[in-house]
């Protein structure tokens, strides 16, 4: 049973993702509609960059978000090269798109996806790196440093979008339960706009990752953090859904 149908959970992702992460919560919970627990308050828009060509020679690609393999979408002569992904999500996204060659890393994050590559690959080769304008972690330097040849393409940007007063003034008014953190990047801009929040708040986090990021922010408030077992959707929709999870 969900015991907080009084209060909304923002959800921060881009407006398409969160009314997909709103379908397959129905999908799987049965007990309350999405649309009566959830709101959209995207904090991050998708901006594509449009090239006119765009030449990858090396035979191994790394994609660290599904947008990464969108904006590849039109190219078809990349489709047999070695693709790794940092987890299921965008892995299932270049599947879908034509990839056949693919490989992702089981907890989702960038780390694993390091060992992934270590594994695999045993003696260094050329990867392109395929990635958006804003990253909170450094992958070129830390593949670099095991002997890897790395270039990297930017093919998005990644635009922020502030809280608007009235849902800052909801949240302060203890009638928002908490927000959805699927990256620490939007986790950092909303702890960096939102300097406080009230007592009981809740961030529901999809990885230590991103939890870290609210932990060690300046955020004021007693509020708790909570961490999906797994970086899935599934596993955040459990998160949520917990009976103790006010607890």
């Amino acid at each position: 049973m969900i015991p907080f149908l009084k209060k909304k959970i923002y959800l921060t992702r881009s407006d398409e993702d969160n009314l997909k992460f709103q379908r397959y919560f129905n999908l799987v919970q049965k007990k309350v509609d999405a649309r009566e627990l959830f709101v959209s308050t995207p904090l991050l828009n998708i901006s594509f960059i449009k090239f006119e060509k765009l030449i990858i020679p090396e035979m191994n690609i790394i994609f660290t978000s599904r947008y990464g393999v969108k904006a590849l979408t039109g190219i078809e002569n990349l489709k047999l090269k070695q693709v790794y992904c940092v987890g299921k999500s965008t892995a299932d996204t270049a599947i879908k798109c034509g990839y056949q060659n693919v490989q992702f890393s089981e907890e989702g994050n960038v780390s694993s996806l390091i060992k992934l590559i270590s594994k695999e690959v045993k003696n260094p080769q050329r990867f392109h790196y395929i990635r958006g304008k804003k990253v909170s972690f450094n992958l070129k330097k830390e593949l670099s440093d095991l002997g890897f040849k790395i270039k990297e393409t930017i093919v998005y940007d990644q635009v922020f979008n502030k809280l608007s007063s009235e849902q800052k003034k909801l949240i302060m008014d203890g009638k928002v339960l908490g927000s959805t953190f699927f990256s620490a990047s939007v986790a950092k801009y909303f702890c960096d706009n939102l300097k406080k929040v009230p007592d009981g708040f809740l961030f529901f986090c999809i990885s230590d990752r991103v939890a870290n990021i609210i932990n060690c922010s300046n955020t004021e408030g007693k509020f708790t953090v909570k961490v999906s077992k797994k970086p899935t959707q599934q596993s955040m929709i459990d998160l949520i859904c917990k009976e103790d999870i006010l607890c």
